[in-house]
């Protein structure tokens, strides 16, 4: 674990320098004093709205499982994503499906494997913005090749949770199959965190609420995409060849692609690198790009943040429970149904 955490701070620290290494620092603080900052307040609005669309389609991803409050939702997003911008090695997920399942009384397992289907999700969506944009914009071509990887991998990944679903029995004894290299109880383990997955993957198995979850998600990158444009308005940025709605999409394509990256809390580094690299296609230069970095991060990062550790708090948890959660997965076995592959 503690590689991992140093590994990630110097990741944020190389793209950082990459990303600040031609600012002027005095310009860079001139951009951030001209800025007006009123727009800040409906970039806030429009993340706010995100966040309770989000929880509300989350909702309809735990039906399978149980039905619960979209305010118990709204509260275990919040604590997972202030413990991403907080603590190590991307936590959250962990301490968002704890957190769902002490106060709705649902399997963790169960509520974690919803969290993947939603990020499979978001995914897609982002490469649905990221096909329209390119009708419109170039983009550089590692982000282009990065995007048909990403869509490569999400597109197995609901190929196999189908099959998962519909053919369960074989599907598992081919994972068994492919795991055989592995030492046994690794294999074990895979095995039966796999299998423990099924009931949070359910909804991918019925069609009743596709149409719904689509307009969804296609609203959400819409609202982050609002976001980015209300942040133009902030610093009042002239852009080469292109609207400020086109550049707003391009914007959010790049730093979606560019966070995917494992670096430290928050993204720091790979956020404002690729914000920058992005303004870079419009002619922005780069103080006022890095200016522009800072504060659509800090305006995004502080609320989520404040608003987390608020839920924590009310929650009464503690983050050794999610390295608990985390340490602790997979170890409630079914030998019968491992012994049966064997």
């Amino acid at each position: 674990m503690k590689n991992k955490v140093i590994l990630g701070i110097f990741v944020s620290i190389i793209f950082l320098y990459l990303a600040f290494r031609s600012v002027d620092l005095n310009q860079m603080v001139m951009s951030l004093q001209n800025a007006d900052y009123w727009w800040i307040a409906p970039g806030i609005g429009f993340m706010f709205l995100s966040l309770v669309l989000r929880a509300y389609r989350w909702r309809l991803f735990m039906l399978p499982i149980k039905e619960v409050e979209t305010k118990k939702l709204f509260s275990a997003m919040m604590i997972g994503y202030m413990a991403n911008n907080v603590f190590p090695l991307r936590l959250g997920e962990f301490m968002r499906a704890f957190a769902i399942g002490r106060s709705a009384g649902v399997s963790r397992a169960g509520a974690f494997a919803t969290i993947l289907v939603e990020r499979i999700i978001d995914v897609l969506s982002l490469l649905i913005i990221f096909g329209i944009t390119m009708l419109f914009h170039d983009f550089p071509d590692g982000i282009e090749k990065a995007g048909i990887l990403i869509f490569l991998g999400a597109f197995t990944l609901v190929i196999f949770i189908i099959m998962l679903l519909r053919k369960t029995r074989q599907t598992m004894r081919f994972v068994w199959w492919l795991t055989s290299p592995l030492p046994y109880k690794l294999k074990k383990k895979i095995y039966v965190i796999i299998r423990s997955f099924l009931q949070g993957f359910e909804v991918l198995g019925k069609s009743d609420h596709y149409v719904i979850i689509f307009i969804q998600s296609i609203t959400l990158w819409l609202l982050y995409a609002g976001i980015v444009y209300v942040t133009f308005f902030v610093f009042d940025l002239s852009l080469e060849n292109a609207s400020t709605i086109i550049a707003s999409l391009v914007l959010l394509v790049m730093v979606s692609i560019g966070i995917m990256i494992p670096a430290s809390p928050g993204f720091v580094g790979t956020y404002h690198y690729f914000c920058v690299q992005g303004l870079a296609l419009f002619g922005v230069g780069a103080n006022e790009a890095s200016s522009f970095a800072i504060i659509l991060h800090i305006s995004n990062y502080i609320p989520v943040t404040l608003l987390g550790f608020f839920y924590f708090w009310k929650e009464n948890l503690h983050f050794k429970d999610a390295l608990e959660q985390k340490s602790s997965a997979g170890e409630t076995s079914k030998p019968e149904e491992v012994q049966e592959l064997q």
